[in-house]
Formats: structure tokens, C-alpha cells, sequence
């Protein structure tokens, strides 16, 4: 289970435009006769062609901090899994690509849209994040940024680690999340 209040750690910053098969999870490291089979195993290749060390550095809790256009490209799982699988506990970024967005939540990574984020942290800084309160702290500079908090909906699904467990979780009790009690059209 994820708290999604006041998670803490690292900053590491990259730049704009990264692409979710060469910048994020390189997809050629994932071809041939290995196959990732858990999110520990997709970690190991999550940023490396831009930093070759990241997944040994990063630890867990620390945040990936990007600028405009992060995870852009194909419609993979494998970016988020690999983010997931390090440890990774949130994206923030200028912009991102929905699908990677609806991926990311789909998994249990939360990402965030910040403009500005990139001129507010530097490499090493400090953060704290409340997807509920909708902040992002600086506790290196002191600086605050807001952000359109997320919806109960999706934090229960970040705590949960993905809908997927969440469903596990839910469905044998005869629980249904409230969001999946949509009335049909009409």
C-alpha cells in the first residue's frame, strides 16, 4: 500500500521530449531471450539510456522530475512498469502523453503536470508531494507548487499499487470501486 500524503524523497531531473521505448524503458534491452517477468526486473532498465546508473542510484520513494512531453510514443506499459520497478514513487513533469498518464495510474504511479517544476528543482533537491493536498515541496529551497489535486478515485487506485490489485482486493467482498458505478446510456 502507497500513502499518498507527504511522500518524500529524492528529485532526479531529465530533460524534455522522452519517449517511452528509448528514453524511458529502452525496448531493445527488453527484446531477445529475456523477457522482464516482474516490476523489479523492468526497473533495471528504467532511464538507462540516459543514465546508465539510474536504476543502482535511485531509491525508493525518490521522484523523476522531467520537462515538457515525458513519455511520449507508443502506448506501453513497459515506461511505467520500469518507473514502478525501481522505485520510483512519483513523475512530475511539465507535460506528459495521456497515454502514458492512463498507463502510469493504471499501474500505481501517479504523475503529475506541473509547468514550471523544471525551473523550481534542481538534481539532489528534496521534495515532498501530496496528491491529495495537490502540493509539491521544495524542502531543499523552501518553495511550494500547486497542482490540481487528485480525485479520491485515483489515490484509492495509486494506494492500492493499480487497479488491478484494487479490483483483488474489492471484488471478492462484493465491493465495487464508487467510479465503476456508472449508470449505462440511456
Amino acid at each position: 500500500m502507497i500513502d499518498t500524503k507527504k511522500m518524500k524523497g529524492k528529485a532526479w531531473v531529465f530533460g524534455d521530449i522522452l519517449d517511452v521505448d528509448f528514453d524511458i524503458c529502452p525496448i531493445e534491452a527488453t527484446k531477445g531471450s529475456f523477457r522482464p517477468k516482474g516490476e523489479e526486473d523492468w526497473g533495471k532498465y528504467c532511464m538507462t539510456n540516459l543514465d546508465p546508473d539510474f536504476p543502482k542510484k535511485v531509491k525508493k520513494g525518490d521522484f523523476i522530475v522531467a520537462g515538457i512531453n515525458f513519455g511520449y510514443g507508443h502506448d506501453h506499459e513497459s515506461a511505467p512498469l520500469s518507473i514502478k520497478g525501481c522505485g520510483v514513487a512519483a513523475v512530475i513533469c511539465e507535460s506528459t502523453n495521456r497515454n502514458f498518464l492512463r498507463n502510469s495510474v493504471h499501474i500505481g504511479v501517479p504523475v503529475i503536470e506541473l509547468p514550471g517544476i523544471k525551473s523550481k528543482v534542481s538534481q539532489g533537491n528534496e521534495l515532498e508531494v501530496d496528491l491529495k493536498a495537490g502540493t509539491v515541496r521544495n524542502l531543499t529551497t523552501g518553495d511550494t507548487l500547486t497542482f490540481a489535486p487528485y480525485p479520491d478515485f485515483l489515490i484509492e487506485i495509486i494506494e492500492a499499487g493499480g487497479l488491478y490489485p484494487l479490483l483483488r482486493e474489492k471484488l471478492p467482498k462484493g465491493e465495487v470501486p464508487i467510479y465503476a458505478k456508472v449508470p449505462p446510456p440511456q
